[in-house]
C-alpha cells in the first residue's frame, strides 16, 4: 500500500520540505497526528461502501477523491504544515456533506459531521481569528441546512432513510468518542513530560534542586532512617575552561552514570547546582552510607571518562555524609552535609567525610589542584 503513494511522498517532498517544529507546537501536532488515520478509516471502512450501497455515483465519486484529499493532507502535516493540512481536511470534509444533502436532504444524519468540524476546527494549529472564521463559516452551512426543504430526501425509501441516519449516527458518536479518547491520551503524555521536565535536570536526568530537596522533605518527614550525602566533582571548572562546556557536560553525564550505577532503586539522586549533587539514601544509618560514600567516590575514580579528542580524563569526587538525628531540620542537616563535603576537599579532595568539623573554611578559599589527564590510546 505505501508504494502506490510513494511517489506522491516524494513529489510532496520535494515541495514542501520538512519544517521542525517549536516545542510549544507539538501539541498540536501529536493531538491531530491520528486524525488523518481516523478520516481514512472512516472513507473506507463506513461512506464509500454506504454510498456504493446507496447506488450514488457521484457521492462515491465525491468520497474517493475525499480519501485521496486525506491522504495528502495526512503528508501535508507530517511534514510540519498543519495548519495547511487541517484547512484541505475541513474543506473536503464541508464539501463531502454539502454534496450528501444535495442529494439525499437534511434529516439523514449528514448535518451532524458540520458538529464534527467544529471539534477538529478547536484542536488544530490554526490561528485564533481563522477558528472563528471557520467556526462561522460552518454554524452559517448548519443554519442553512436546517431552514432549507429538505424534499430532496424523498428518493429515499423510509426504511432506508432512518437506515443512513442511524448509520450517521453511529459513525459520527464514534468519531467522537476517538477523538477524544486520543486527546485524552495526548494530553496525558504531555503531562508526563512536563512533570519530568519540572522534576529533573534537562543534562543529566537526574531531579533538579527543588525535586531533590522534597524526595528530602519527604524522607524526614516520613521519619523511616535515611542518610544524606553532598557530592562534588572535584576541580570542575578547569574542565570547562580548557576544554569547553560540551567536554564539561559530558564528563558531567559520565559521573552521574557512575553514581548511578552504585545506588539502588529506591535511592534518590538529584543535582544540586552546577557540579554538586545530592542523594538520599532510603533506611541506611551514618556507618553504611559512609561505605556507599566510599563505593560512589572510588568508582568514579576507577573509571576514567574517555573524551572524543582530548583523551582519558581521570575526574573525581568528594562526598559529604550527614544523618538527620545530627541536624534540628532540613535546612540544618543540608548545610552539615555540605560542611562536610568541603572538609572533604580540604583534607585533599577524592574523599569522604562523615564526622563533625570545628570550623569550616569558606569554599572561595580552597586551592585548586591540576587535573589529572592521561594521553590518548592509540
Amino acid at each position: 500500500m505505501r508504494g502506490i503513494f510513494r511517489p506522491l511522498q516524494a513529489r510532496l517532498a520535494r515541495m514542501l520540505p520538512v519544517r521542525a517544529l517549536p516545542p510549544e507546537r507539538q501539541r498540536y501536532f501529536h493531538t491531530l497526528s491520528r486524525l488523518y488515520l481516523i478520516a481514512i478509516i472512516t472513507y473506507v471502512v463506513d461512506l464509500i461502501p454506504l454510498f456504493w450501497l446507496l447506488g450514488s455515483r457521484r457521492l462515491l465519486a465525491v468520497s474517493l477523491v475525499g480519501l485521496a484529499v486525506t491522504l495528502v493532507a495526512r503528508e501535508i502535516h507530517r511534514r510540519g504544515y498543519m495548519s495547511s493540512a487541517v484547512l484541505l481536511l475541513l474543506g473536503m470534509m464541508a464539501a463531502h456533506m454539502l454534496s450528501a444533502l444535495q442529494v439525499y436532504g437534511s434529516g439523514r444524519g449528514f448535518e451532524l459531521y458540520f458538529a464534527l468540524t467544529l471539534l477538529i476546527t478547536y484542536i488544530s494549529a490554526l490561528d485564533q481569528r481563522l477558528k472563528w472564521l471557520v467556526s462561522t463559516g460552518v454554524l452559517t452551512l448548519t443554519a442553512w441546512q436546517l431552514v432549507r426543504d429538505g424534499a430532496s430526501g424523498g428518493m429515499l425509501a423510509p426504511g432506508v432513510a432512518n437506515a443512513v441516519l442511524v448509520v450517521n449516527l453511529a459513525t459520527v458518536s464514534v468519531l467522537f468518542g476517538v477523538i477524544l479518547r486520543q486527546l485524552e491520551g495526548v494530553t496525558e503524555r504531555l503531562e508526563v513530560s512536563y512533570r519530568r521536565q519540572a522534576n529533573h535536570d534537562a543534562l543529566t536526568g537526574v531531579y533538579n534542586r527543588r525535586a531533590a530537596l522534597k524526595a528530602v522533605e519527604r524522607a524526614q518527614f516520613d521519619g523511616a532512617p535515611f542518610a544524606l550525602l553532598m557530592l562534588d566533582i572535584d576541580h570542575f571548572k578547569r574542565i570547562n575552561d580548557t576544554y569547553g562546556h560540551k567536554c564539561g557536560d559530558r564528563a558531567l553525564c559520565h559521573v552521574v552514570e557512575c553514581l548511578r550505577l552504585n545506588l539502588r532503586d529506591e535511592d534518590m539522586l538529584g543535582r544540586y547546582g552546577g557540579e554538586e549533587f545530592i542523594a538520599v539514601l532510603q533506611g541506611m544509618d551514618r556507618e553504611e552510607a559512609m561505605g556507599v560514600a566510599r563505593r560512589l567516590r572510588a568508582c568514579v575514580s576507577d573509571t576514567p571518562y574517555e573524551t572524543q579528542s582530548h583523551g582519558t580524563l581521570s575526574l573525581t569526587v568528594s562526598i559529604g555524609v550527614a544523618v538527620p538525628r545530627e541536624a534540628a531540620d532540613l535546612d540544618a542537616l543540608v548545610a552539615l552535609a555540605d560542611q562536610r563535603l568541603y572538609a572533604a576537599k580540604r583534607s585533599g579532595r577524592n574523599r569522604v567525610c562523615g564526622h563533625d568539623i570545628e570550623s569550616p573554611a569558606p569554599r572561595e578559599a580552597m586551592r585548586e589542584m591540576p587535573l589529572a589527564f592521561a594521553p590518548s590510546r592509540s
